[in-house]
């Protein structure tokens, strides 16, 4: 059973070592992100399970994420009891700090979406993750489009506001089926890093789920011409 999900950006920004003096810019949605985080901790769930693109469809149990790459001495296990094993991609290791800062002690697994994975593979692996006995939290580590600006790493993009408009108004209805409409073709014209995340979790989050979930976008924003959106669905009252 899914008890609920935070969606957060997976930018390494959200990272105060990584975004060094630019670090006051994302403040808000760094915090954000840590309350929605907070929010759907508080819903009974057992175990989180992080969400996020990687090179592969896989679940991982343990690994430890760098942002060495980006010039911060800094290595973020996805269980901080079980640190080292392999590497994991950067959604996930944004997922392992958020999960860090929040200060979760529980159970955690992480699901790699492959990109280029089919819709039905992604169905599929979100329907199991879904059926799994412990009641889950999701933690959907995703980007909306890098388009919005000619500044943006994709340039101006002239789909890519309303793009991200509609991710948004997906994530504030709180219905499985809406996020599950975002389209493909249209998220890659954009740039869009975050469909199979958003993906997967719309496929687990109506296993079993008749009503919408109570749900609040907390920050939609583009500083960089990258969306950048947080929300959070908790079971209804």
């Amino acid at each position: 059973m899914i008890t609920g999900a935070a969606f957060v950006p997976s930018t390494p920004m959200l990272v105060p070592a990584v975004a060094s003096g630019a670090a006051a810019e994302l403040a808000d949605v760094r915090d954000a992100s840590l309350a929605a985080v907070r929010r759907v901790l508080a819903s009974g769930a057992e175990r989180v399970v992080v969400l996020g693109a990687g090179r592969e469809v896989r679940t991982h149990f343990s690994g430890t994420g760098s942002l060495r790459g980006l010039g911060v001495d800094l290595d973020v296990p996805l269980d901080p009891a079980a640190p080292g094993g392999e590497p994991l991609p950067l959604a996930l290791t944004i997922g392992a700090w958020l999960l860090a800062q929040a200060g979760w002690p529980g159970d955690r697994a992480a699901l790699e979406l492959d990109p280029g994975a089919g819709s039905a593979t992604i169905a599929s692996v979100a329907t199991a993750l879904a059926n799994q006995t412990p009641r889950s939290a999701l933690l959907v580590v995703a980007d909306g489009s890098a388009a919005r600006s000619e500044r943006a790493p994709a340039s101006l993009h002239p789909d890519a506001e309303a793009f991200d408009a509609d991710v948004a108004a997906a994530l504030a209805s709180g219905h499985p089926h809406r996020l599950a409409e975002v389209d493909r073709d249209r998220a890659a014209a954009v740039s869009a890093q975050g469909w199979p995340a958003w993906h997967a979790a719309a496929v687990a989050l109506a296993v079993g789920q008749d009503a919408p979930y109570d749900a609040e976008v907390l920050a939609d924003v583009a500083p960089y011409g990258v969306g950048y959106l947080v929300a959070a669905w908790t079971q209804p009252a």
